[in-house]
């Protein structure tokens, strides 16, 4: 609506809402400089999804400054400008901020302590059936409800939520028929192309397992018939991301990045609420070359990865020896594997799969910057481990084994 031309545009954070918009707004004008200021893209993802995110969106002509914050906005001159925590300013005609919202600021104005409700940062204090603790005839749902965590804060929850807080209203709980609190959220990031999740996180599953306490697979989508197919149109930068337990093969958690991404999570969703195997999906013939062959191929490849999966794939007595010498395969590596894996190391593994690394390559004298991989996959890689010890050295830092 403004008679002045809008050129630069500052966008402060990093979340699903802030890609969107600035993918959205890179795509309706090219000449508008787009510039996203956060300390991390997508932070509750994985870093698979954290760096296609950005790759997207760097396409698109989005200039990303990661790990800064915006922290004050001011007029230099004529020039309106953001100011990043590191001083540096950036012009900026337009200010966009998405950096979410506390359920604690929007329940602070409506008194709620005078109906002896009591809430804090998170929300209204409730139990796991979304009753408030302090007032029984009070309930919660969607994203006030303390027991909804940051990355389940979804509008299909919320509506989950809200039904299920009715029947325990109503009815005794040992006629409630599920969890007032859906366990598997799936979390939709609505890019071109889409980027969604479902479950534990590649971090979180190292948490617990440790880094081969769990079966994890990446397929990428380039090179496929499909990915060829649609590639002058569209960005082939998708993959296929699956954590599945061992040994029973159910599927821990999903990362996917696809054009019908959310319909490919929403599939998994429904494995995960069913307990179902990858050898469950893998038995569910998928059509070539759709989108869901992707997720279809990864599934296979986890299903018959081991002497076990090609038994189980020969009728019913392959079935039961299979189940059988998995699960006496299992005990056996996994009593080896806690003797030799400390919570420590679990920590120290997570914690590299959570970092990334930008490589930064100089090309016709000009430095470009591709978002990289985790700590722990370049960790694999004999040369980064002597460079990073040399560093390590040079700063008077040593690590506490060699191989570390």
């Amino acid at each position: 609506s403004s008679k002045t031309k809008k050129n630069k545009i500052v966008i402060a954070g990093g979340g699903p809402t802030a890609c969107e918009i600035s993918q959205s707004l890179a795509r309706l004008n090219p000449h508008v400089n787009i510039t996203m200021v956060a300390p991390t893209i997508l932070p509750s993802e994985d870093v698979a999804a954290r760096c296609v995110a950005r790759k997207i969106l760097r396409k698109d002509g989005v200039e990303i400054i990661h790990g800064h914050r915006v922290v004050s906005v001011a007029r230099f001159g004529q020039i309106p400008t953001a100011v990043i925590d590191d001083n540096t300013r950036v012009p900026a005609d337009i200010l966009i901020v998405c950096c979410g919202r506390e359920p604690e600021s929007n329940l602070s104005c409506l008194k709620l302590e005078n109906a002896g409700i009591k809430f804090s940062r998170q929300g209204v204090e409730v139990d796991k059936n979304l009753r408030s603790i302090s007032a029984k005839h009070v309930f919660a749902v969607g994203d006030c409800a303390s027991v909804i965590k940051g990355g389940d804060r979804r509008a299909s929850h919320a509506a989950w939520t809200g039904y299920h807080a009715v029947q325990s209203a109503f009815l005794p709980r040992f006629l409630l028929p599920s969890d007032s609190i859906h366990p598997f959220v799936p979390r939709v990031t609505f890019m071109d192309p889409e980027i969604t999740s479902v479950g534990l996180t590649r971090k979180e599953c190292i948490r617990k397992f440790g880094e081969n306490g769990f079966h994890y697979l990446k397929v990428d989508e380039a090179g496929t018939d499909r990915a060829d197919a649609d590639a002058l149109e569209r960005s082939t930068l998708g993959f296929v991301e699956l954590r599945v337990s061992i040994p029973h093969g159910h599927v821990l958690g999903a990362t996917v990045c696809s054009p019908a991404a959310a319909e490919i999570i929403n599939e998994l969703g429904l494995a995960m609420s069913n307990k179902l195997t990858v050898r469950d999906i893998a038995r569910s013939l998928h059509a070539y070359p759709s989108h869901g062959y992707l997720m279809y191929r990864a599934a296979l490849s986890l299903a018959v990865n081991d002497i076990w999966g090609a038994l189980a794939a020969c009728g019913s007595v392959g079935k039961i020896i299979s189940a059988v010498g998995r699960t006496i395969s299992y005990r056996l590596s996994n009593k080896r594997r806690k003797n030799k894996i400390s919570d420590e190391l679990k920590e120290w593994q997570s914690e590299g799969c959570e970092q990334e690394i930008d490589y930064q390559t100089i090309v016709d004298g000009s430095l470009i910057t591709t978002p990289g991989i985790s700590f722990l996959e370049a960790s694999k890689d004999e040369t980064f481990c002597n460079l990073a010890r040399r560093y390590a050295l040079k700063n008077g830092r040593r690590s506490k084994t060699s191989k570390t």
